[in-house]
């Protein structure tokens, strides 16, 4: 057993953690939803009576539930109710399709899932499993602001929708909840599970090899990791927690361990309000912001991008900021130094912070220091209660002040994947210290002062005449470029040769140049700032980046 020490009470369920938040703070508000403001016992209610309705259609402890919802308050009512009754939440991207939603459902052998309008049709013919359908629009406000927006989300999925046909039952969120206020009429609420170290989440990921995998997390890992971030804000930054007043951004997709655990999670440990959104919109999002006064903010580098170069939180006052920044993808050097001048500009005493992570870990295990202007590079140190070492890729060697492969040992550790014993081996390897070591997949340097500087995934990691080259130094070199927006590189197998390709997204000023000439721009300042065996081969323009579900370049579609 992983032994740590902390002041907080991590051994607890979700659920308990949420509870306790619910006697303290009663009708003060929780969740905020498009201009909507549901109070901590309004959502206590949800949580019950869906609770009840999944007792009443036969989920018991253990069981499997598949929640394929967006950042709305029937998914933080579905997560909180199933691990209120011992059951397991698997939660699955929005969008998925019929082939991932299958390929979900067989893998977990769910019996029930919550959809919403898109996601519906992914789960059709599946004639043995209940399906909770959630519309998004069901928790608008009740005015004409919520006319709007319906209007509006209505035209945005015109085309998107269809049903989902031969389900053994199909119900409304509102007919469900009805279901669940029946039972508890004759039954009362269910009891409350109270096992931290049960399984209380499967995430689906690709792992660090591989077909998608389910990661097992245990409530106490997930709190773990949730009184982390409030470990930084009490110890690092010597501020106090303020219910009344703090307040979280949740738009990074609660289907995925960060904003899972530390956004939704963190908010209903410590009791404080969130904002939910099922999608990033960055004006919208800054809307909020502006609104609520947020200042717990977390986001992809994408959105940040979209929110400094619109302007949408210029002057706005960031006195009271405790924590922003960004993660999900490799964060560039010069989103930070923006958004810390844009922090500076609006009377911010705190830095942007970017982290790092796997969903194996629950997620962030790593986070650069709010106090201190991050070194170029650098994915911070480790958490509290984490330990970070490099080995030898391979082996359990550990290799110091050089390039290896990251291992993390915490109490946020995954206990394995679903039903596959022999990949959880290969990433979870036991050291000859007697712990048990999380291996990444994940190229690191540690210097002798602790920070962490991220070098490539071990995938790609390409070797070029003997040379290890790393495609994320190559990409955060050439957009130092003013030409240069975004950038990515490549590696080539050409006659069992590699080279490199780079993939660059043109500054919109730029959009126009003569691209002859700025391929040899390219050139030159490759050859003046990179090794001769960094330098691509091939420059190839492009609109955008291709990216993924959760917002990481789709480096498979590039190749």
């Amino acid at each position: 057993m992983i032994e740590y020490t902390t002041k907080y009470n991590v051994k607890t369920t979700m659920y308990q953690q949420f509870e306790n938040s619910v006697k303290q703070r009663g009708n003060n508000d929780c969740l905020y939803y498009y201009n909507n403001t549901l109070s901590w016992n309004e959502t206590a209610k949800l949580v019950d009576e869906c609770a009840a309705a999944l007792v009443a259609n036969g989920v018991k402890k253990g069981d499997r539930v598949i929640i394929c919802l967006p950042n709305m308050p029937q998914c933080v009512a579905a997560i909180y109710a199933v691990n209120k009754i011992g059951a397991i939440a698997s939660m699955l991207h929005p969008l998925s399709v019929k082939s991932e939603a299958d390929y979900a459902k067989k893998l977990v052998g769910a019996k029930v899932a919550f959809c919403f309008d898109v996601s519906e049709k992914a789960f059709t013919q599946n004639p043995d499993l209940t399906l909770i359908k959630c519309k998004t629009a069901s928790y608008f406000p009740k005015n004409i602001m919520g006319l709007i927006y319906n209007l509006g989300y209505k035209k945005k999925i015109k085309g998107k929708t269809a049903p989902a046909e031969n389900v053994k039952k199909l119900i409304e969120w509102g007919e469900f909840l009805k279901e669940g206020q029946d039972y508890i009429s004759k039954n009362g609420v269910p009891e409350t599970a109270t096992d931290p170290e049960a399984t209380a989440a499967i995430m689906m990921t690709g792992g660090t090899t591989g077909n998608p995998k389910g990661v097992m997390l245990s409530s106490e890992a997930i709190n773990n990791l949730s009184y982390q971030l409030v470990d930084v804000v009490t110890e690092v930054m010597n501020m106090e927690i303020d219910q009344d007043n703090d307040a979280m951004l949740t738009a990074l997709p609660v289907f995925h361990g960060f904003g899972f655990a530390l956004c939704m999670n963190v908010s209903m440990c410590v009791g404080m309000a969130q904002s939910l959104f099922p999608a990033f919109d960055a004006k919208m999002c800054s809307a909020a912001i502006k609104k609520y006064h947020l200042n717990y903010i977390f986001g992809v580098p994408d959105f940040f991008e979209k929110v400094y170069k619109a302007g949408y939180l210029e002057g706005v006052d960031m006195s009271t900021m405790k924590l922003i920044g960004s993660g999900g993808d490799v964060v560039p050097y010069s989103l930070t130094e923006k958004m810390d001048k844009l922090l500076k500009a609006n009377g911010a005493k705190v830095h942007f912070v970017s982290g790092y992570g796997l969903t194996e870990c629950v997620t962030v295990c790593t986070f650069t220091d709010p106090r201190r202007e991050a070194p170029q590079g650098c994915i911070g140190v480790p958490c509290y209660n984490v330990e970070c070492m490099t080995v030898e890729p391979g082996t359990t060697e550990e290799c110091k002040c050089k390039d290896g492969e990251l291992c993390v040992y915490a109490p946020t550790l995954m206990q394995g994947y679903w039903n596959d014993p022999e990949e959880t081996e290969k990433v979870l390897v036991k050291h000859d210290d007697g712990k048990v070591w999380l291996h990444t997949g994940d190229m690191c340097y540690i210097d002798e002062r602790g920070d962490i500087y991220y070098r490539q995934r071990l995938k790609r990691v390409y070797k070029i005449s003997g040379y290890l080259v790393y495609p994320s130094f190559i990409e955060e070199s050439y957009r130092t470029m003013d030409e240069i927006y975004d950038c990515c590189v490549i590696g080539k197998e050409n006659n069992g040769k590699t080279t490199l390709k780079l993939f660059v997204v043109k500054n919109k000023k730029n959009k126009n140049d003569d691209e002859a000439e700025l391929i040899e721009k390219i050139k030159k300042f490759g050859e003046d700032n990179l090794s001769k065996w960094s330098l691509p081969r091939e420059i190839v323009f492009i609109d955008e980046l291709p990216r993924t579900k959760i917002g990481k370049v789709d480096f498979k579609v590039l190749k």
